[in-house]
């Protein structure tokens, strides 16, 4: 891996601990400096090149962290031990790299040197089991709910044919030395792509969707029961196993309510909730897919960062 600091080799039967050298690609140039900005907004940018460089503005650690782990999608991960300016404070972050094509995994391994340097980090990864939800059929006889429908999408086809697209584009952009174009405003009104999940907040249904904040949250998909389960885990916080059995695709549109499923209300205030308030996730899954999410825990991986320091600037 990338850092000098990294815990690998094993020194118990679930621990990972450190190693004594580089063994990864790292970045050519860094250059960090800290960003005093007040505005949460305006002056914030990203800048990603082929080569797996970048330039960021007014970022703060914990997205560098995230940058510097590849999460399997089939084990599930959990970080603790990090300090809390890593949220709060923020910082100018500019990289070069002399590899033409990265992996993600070069990526990752080229951030892990970084921080290692220059924020002197250094975690280790344990072997536990984590709180998951197991994603089942709510009724014994298979039957689904009025939100979601069969359909005839080939998912690992448009998958395979998207990525080579956007490799190509890609490709395309490093010859001609070309930025990437701008992304372009999402139309909440329009389906999402095929074989993705996009969920549109409640405001933004009335200012680009279809005008019915009233029902809460949307989530809307046409795609497979395993890419499902993964949406699933961003609205719960948990891993989500597909247990459902279901193959092919399905198309599926759900009205529920986040906010709960993130900070559970108080008494009070679930007495002063309106009664037509949408439904939290659990119980649209169950009333209007026809599915369940039941507690279960699964073998994972939890990364501890024991040591994070301010970075040297330059």
């Amino acid at each position: 891996m990338a850092a000098s600091s990294l815990l690998l080799a094993a020194v118990a039967s679930d621990v990972l601990a450190q190693t004594s050298s580089p063994a990864g690609p790292t970045f050519e140039v860094v250059s960090i400096k800290r960003n005093m900005s007040p505005n949460l907004v305006i002056g914030n940018s990203r800048i990603e090149r082929p080569d797996g460089s970048f330039s960021l503005t007014r970022v703060p650690v914990i997205e560098l962290l995230n940058r510097a782990f590849t999460f399997s999608p089939t084990v599930p991960t959990e970080r603790v031990g990090l300090p809390g300016w890593a949220t709060t404070e923020y910082y100018d972050v500019t990289t070069a790299s002399l590899i033409p094509r990265p992996t993600p995994e070069d990526r990752a391994a080229m951030v892990r040197a970084m921080l290692a340097d220059r924020f002197k980090l250094v975690f280790h990864v344990e072997k536990v089991e984590l709180p998951a939800y197991d994603l089942v059929l709510a009724r014994g006889d298979g039957k689904l709910g009025p939100g979601i429908t069969a359909s005839d999408v080939d998912c690992a086809r448009v998958i395979a044919e998207r990525d080579a697209a956007q490799r190509a584009a890609a490709e395309a952009a490093r010859e001609a030395r070309t930025p990437p174009p701008p992304a372009q405003r999402t139309d909440f009104g329009a389906p999402p792509p095929l074989c993705t999940t996009r969920i549109v907040g409640a405001v933004l249904r009335d200012q680009g969707g279809d005008g019915q904040s009233r029902l809460g949250d949307l989530l809307q998909a046409e795609t497979t029961m395993d890419l499902l389960a993964g949406a699933f885990r961003n609205v719960t916080g948990r891993f989500v196993v597909n247990k459902t059995g279901l193959a092919g695709a399905y198309r599926v549109r759900m009205n529920f309510q986040w906010r709960p499923t993130l900070r559970p209300p108080t008494a009070d205030a679930a007495a002063a909730a309106p009664e037509s308030a949408a439904a939290d996730v659990f119980t649209a899954v169950q009333e209007q897919l026809g599915l369940k999410l039941e507690s279960s825990r699964v073998p994972g991986e939890r990364v501890v960062i024991d040591r994070l320091e301010r970075p040297t600037e330059d």
